[in-house]
């Protein structure tokens, strides 16, 4: 038997349960140009509609009479390298996604492809014989013979006919009258300008030429090639002069790509003035020796808020360049990207690239263009910039590791410091793991001697830590003073104002009010999409839901009683801009929510904006908590402290220590001692205390000996199985089904696989964007066994045709309240 060339593909738009690298044949004709990590059209499915595939290898096969053919390539050069397509295998086997979902994840979002169908006649306008034809049809083909170029489907049934009348196009596609193609279309293209240079063919004895057209000749025969505007400023001619000697075969016109910069030049610096200080320089000796054993690692560095981390950050990078590697720096959120970018290519220049999702689709691409093409040598980015396509990493560093935003809420749902790891393996490199509040399950491992551990415990150059103040606002209220800002933290804003010093406020909530009551019956007013309360936002008079964007008039009368007797409750930023304004008329004040941040460059221009002294006070969300070094705050102030305390989820306390340990490390970071301010209602809450003590060890024991006696994360797993969908019986029975599947695939197991399942249950969020959702929580073990064990169970539960509408996902490690 002829032995053919087939290649295994990741195939786009396929469902978990019956997601597989898929097997086609090669055409003669793509044989030799096919590229592993290269992008493919295929027939797929029973209607054989057309997808674009992701090869992933190239074998050789016997009978092949059952499968089908690739259509054609997309790619001529491979987008995957071999490291990148192995990251993807990885994310698979790890993430409950489908091969393409993770192919999407390693990729730029600007490079993906649409499938557009195309409609054009396939007869010639004469040869049709309309007696055959009904008076819908007739209209289709005499519009489709007047338009000019194919047009999509939606145009084509849009402005030809009644888009519910389908069947009719499909009636003249039978007949061969109306012939549908399908075009590939990119997100975005290659940005490139218009250039000139001399033709090769170019004989300068044959062809006579003024002074002008002398001009621009020698001009280009000295610079090779110039832009078209370039060369008409410069030789001081219009374009009729090249256009000229374009037609004479003198010069020629072509197309060079140029690349969108997100990033803004700097003034360069010296990395030699970077001075590290004894403490600095004892731990750069140590990560320097895990560096140089060229074996995978991971280190924590656990340092007080402003301890000097990033100039140690910067020195290892510069060694790590230094050998000829590569370097990754992870910051949790966009917001810090500005400072942090601006930093690095002061040091590095272009050397420097960045990734995040606050670009544009056309920046994104650029950027990765000039990582792959080995243009840069260090990424600066959010989560996904650990997919960046470097082939040699020396270093991978994740700032503020204990953040959640480093975990994807969607397929495929990984952690960065998961993919961190593996990409360790892969280059035999270093994981940095830094934060002041490093997450409990880091600082165990550390303690346990997973990891090494690096401590920094006082302040970078003698700076001291802001002297804390814990502001009990019951005592306020008993005084008469029900307001924002608490008497004590008011005086503070005013003294700080008086001195020319800077002041950060803190409240994680968006919007004006966040509760509307009615007062006789009690019903909250909620989003009619969501199961949550709708938010008052003043500046667009408008009660908005967080989640799936629903906007409404703000209510006047109760929907359920008829009452008039509306209360506007609960504490927003923008309540809090509105009290600061009519405290200090004269202040300027800054907003920093999502709200005002929306714009391209609001984070970079509103920070720059801070940072010199054109702003007093900054209020803002959570976004504003870490990373962010303002040498004139000398004063914070925590609002609310209490508000994610008591929320239901066992990491809630550990979010709070964190964010507020971290705002509070905003104050005093130059010259000028600092202060902060913690407004509460509970001011003996041992965990609040902590914060203001800035005590990470005792909140660390404290925290783990809760976890151990509860059987929380370190000491086991928690994999979270949702189920949602638009009806809420078939939902909940959804969940209950796969909770008897999973226990009858567990019985099959003896025992081998430990699990603890709680549920199913109603999720955090019962309804959003008018799905209902339910979940199933599994205390496990989430070893390679178990992760095949469920992913069994997942497509089991997928093959049951009365779940056929219910969306069923798992996740490892992420937010229990999902």
């Amino acid at each position: 038997m002829k032995q053919q060339m087939i290649a295994m593909l990741a195939v786009d738009k396929t469902v978990f349960h019956f997601d597989k690298l898929f097997s086609y044949v090669i055409p003669e004709e793509y044989i030799n140009d096919i590229k592993v990590g290269a992008r493919v059209l295929v027939p797929f499915g029973r209607s054989n509609k057309k997808q674009q595939a992701m090869v992933f290898s190239v074998e050789q096969a016997g009978d092949c009479s059952k499968l089908k053919r690739i259509v054609s390539l997309i790619d001529y050069e491979p987008l995957l390298t071999e490291q990148m397509i192995d990251i993807v295998k990885f994310l698979v086997a790890n993430t409950f996604c489908t091969y393409y979902d993770a192919v999407r994840a390693v990729l730029p979002n600007g490079i993906n492809y649409h499938i557009i169908p195309t409609y054009c006649l396939g007869l010639d306008f004469a040869s049709i014989d309309f007696s055959c034809l009904n008076e819908d049809e007739e209209r289709l083909v005499n519009f489709l013979r007047t338009a000019q170029n194919e047009f999509e489907v939606d145009k084509f049934l849009e402005v030809a006919t009644n888009p519910s009348k389908k069947k009719v196009v499909d009636s003249l596609i039978q007949k061969g009258i109306v012939v549908k193609n399908d075009d590939l279309k990119r997100k975005v293209s290659d940005q490139t300008i218009r250039m000139v240079r001399v033709s090769p063919f170019f004989e300068e004895e044959n062809i006579k030429c003024s002074k002008k057209q002398t001009e621009v000749i020698n001009f280009l025969k000295q610079v090779g090639a110039a832009a078209v505007k370039e060369t008409c400023y410069l030789c001081g001619v219009t374009e009729a002069v090249l256009k000229t000697l374009k037609k004479n075969g003198v010069i020629e016109y072509f197309d060079r790509e140029v690349y969108r910069k997100p990033i803004k030049n700097t003034v360069q610096q010296d990395l030699s003035q970077i001075i590290l200080d004894d403490n600095q320089q004892k731990i750069f000796t140590g990560l320097s020796e895990l560096y140089q054993v060229n074996q995978p690692h991971v280190s924590l560095l656990q340092g007080v808020t402003g301890s000097g981390k990033t100039q140690i950050f910067l020195k290892l990078i510069e060694k790590v360049l230094s050998d000829g590697k590569q370097a990754i720096m992870l910051v949790p959120e966009i917001s810090l990207t500005p400072q942090m970018v601006s930093k690095f290519q002061s040091l590095f220049g272009q050397k420097v690239a960045v990734l995040h999702s606050g670009l544009s689709l056309g920046e994104q691409l650029d950027e990765w263009k000039r990582i792959k093409r080995n243009e840069a040598s260090i990424v600066v980015g959010t989560r996904s910039a650990v997919f960046a396509p470097f082939e040699n990493v020396g270093l991978i560093i994740m700032d503020e590791e204990g953040e959640t935003s480093y975990k994807s809420e969607n397929a495929p749902r990984y952690h960065a410091c998961d993919v961190a790891k593996f990409r360790c393996v892969q280059n035999n490199c270093l994981l940095l793991l830094a934060s002041a509040t490093p997450s409990i399950d880091s600082y165990y491992h550390s303690k346990i001697g997973k990891y090494s551990l690096f401590e920094l415990n006082e302040r970078y150059s003698d700076a001291k830590l802001p002297a804390v103040h814990i502001v009990d606002l019951k005592t306020n209220e008993a005084r008469g003073y029900v307001h924002c800002i608490s008497q004590e933290l008011a005086f503070e804003l005013k003294y700080n104002l008086e001195k020319g010093e800077q002041s950060i406020l803190l409240l994680n909530r968006r919007g004006y009010n966040t509760f509307a009551t009615c007062i006789d019956c009690g019903e909250v007013v909620c989003c009619p999409n969501c199961s949550v309360a709708m938010t008052y936002h003043k500046a667009n008079n408008k009660m908005m839901c967080h989640y799936c964007g629903e906007g409404r008039s703000p209510v006047t009368k109760c929907e359920s009683c008829g009452s008039t007797h509306i209360k506007f409750t609960g504490l927003g930023t923008q309540r809090v801009e509105d009290e600061l304004k009519t405290l200090y008329p004269n202040a300027r004040i800054l907003r920093m929510d999502t709200d005002t941040t929306y714009s391209r460059y609001a984070f970079e221009n509103n920070f720059e904006s801070f940072g010199n002294g054109e702003f007093d006070i900054m209020i803002g969300t959570q976004m504003i908590a870490k990373g962010l070094d303002f040498p004139n705050v000398t004063l914070v102030g925590v609002l609310s402290a209490d508000q994610s305390l008591y929320a239901n989820d066992f990491r809630s306390t550990e979010r709070t220590f964190s964010l507020i340990t971290q705002v509070v490390g905003r104050s005093g970071r130059g010259d000028k001692i600092g202060r902060a301010l913690i407004q509460t209602y509970n001011p003996e809450n041992h965990i609040i205390q902590f914060a203001a003590n800035q005590n990470y060890k005792a909140f660390y024991q404290d925290e783990i000996e809760s976890r151990k006696a509860l059987l929380y994360p370190p000491f086991c797993d928690i994999c979270v199985v949702g189920f949602s969908g638009l009806d809420e019986v078939k939902t909940r029975y959804a969940a209950l089904m796969f909770l008897d599947i999973l226990k009858k695939q567990a019985k099959q197991e003896n025992g081998n696989i430990p699990l603890k399942v709680l549920g199913p249950t109603q999720a955090g969020i019962y309804k959003m964007n008018n799905k209902y959702r339910y979940r199933i929580i599994i205390k496990c073990r989430a070893n390679k066994d178990f992760k095949h064990f469920l992913k069994n169970v997942i497509v089991l539960s997928g093959k049951e045709k009365s779940l056929s509408n219910i969306t069923i996902f798992a996740d490892i490690n992420g937010d229990i309240n999902i």
